[in-house]
């Protein structure tokens, strides 16, 4: 694994993280500091822990080693198909800006729908639970 590939890998694996620093990585592998380091000083992940990242958190390692397809296993059967454009304009201009972009500024994009996502199901998980609790103030 050649110094860009190693850097790359470790951005994808502190953006699925959502950290900045080699040592929050480590701790988040885990791992010690030092052994990030010493990949970093022989520009070099060993590939199972590679395997281990990708088992333990359901990611897929050609996006890891890669950065091509899905993110997650089982991302790519929901995921349009490959060569196949969205039909929609504004998702066109939204595909065609995004790639456009850096890769970091593509996770930045990534990690901010993600976490609107999860906005949004939080939301209506609170709704859910308010009807059930006037449903039981009702009875009560």
């Amino acid at each position: 694994m050649n110094k860009d590939s190693l850097d790359a890998v470790l951005e994808r694996m502190m953006g699925f993280f959502r950290v900045s620093t080699d040592s929050a990585l480590a701790r988040a592998l885990p791992v010690n500091r030092q052994t990030l380091a010493g990949w970093r000083k022989r520009n070099s992940v060993p590939y199972g822990e590679c395997i281990k990242f990708c088992e333990a958190h359901g990611v897929c390692l050609d996006w890891l080693l890669t950065g091509e397809g899905p993110m997650l296993r089982g991302e790519s059967a929901q995921a349009p198909s490959a060569g196949s454009e969205p039909t929609n304009p504004r998702e066109q201009a939204i595909l065609e800006l995004y790639r456009a972009l850096d890769e970091g500024a593509q996770r930045e994009i990534q990690n901010a729908a993600e976490e609107k996502k999860r906005l949004k199901t939080l939301e209506q998980r609170l709704q859910e639970l308010e009807a059930v609790v006037a449903d039981i103030k009702r009875l009560a």
